[in-house]
């Protein structure tokens, strides 16, 4: 069976090392989670459920249902939230999807390393 692990990180576009970053482990530990050498410690599976907004039993292999009742609550809300958005997205080839992709992670690394260097700012 495939990791859903890395499922979900591929469908987000995710390659290792930014996921690995953002759960705080090392690109080598999430390598081991996702072909199932390494079992995974409870507070990551607990960060790796939170942040695809899906349920543990869901990433063990435990349940088909990807989110509980609160999960798919939170997902609605998203969805109602950033409506138009999609729609436009989905409209687009698969081409522009990447390119858009791309452009998002772009600025995602870069909102974060203002963030950081934010903070390293106020903290001197």
């Amino acid at each position: 069976m495939e990791s859903r692990i890395k499922q979900l990180r591929e469908n987000r576009g995710l390659i290792q090392e930014i996921l690995a970053a953002e759960l705080g482990i090392t690109q080598q530990m999430l390598s081991k989670y996702e072909r199932d050498i390494l079992c995974i410690k409870v507070d990551v599976l607990m960060k790796i459920a939170e942040y695809f907004n899906v349920t543990t039993d869901y990433l063990l292999g435990i349940s088909e249902v990807k989110r509980d009742l609160q999960g798919q609550m939170k997902m609605n809300k998203t969805l109602d939230t950033y409506y138009d958005l999609i729609e436009i997205y989905k409209d687009l080839d698969e081409y522009d999807q990447k390119m858009v992709w791309s452009i998002m992670q772009t600025v995602k690394k870069t909102c974060e390393k203002r963030k950081k260097d934010k903070e390293n700012t106020e903290e001197s």
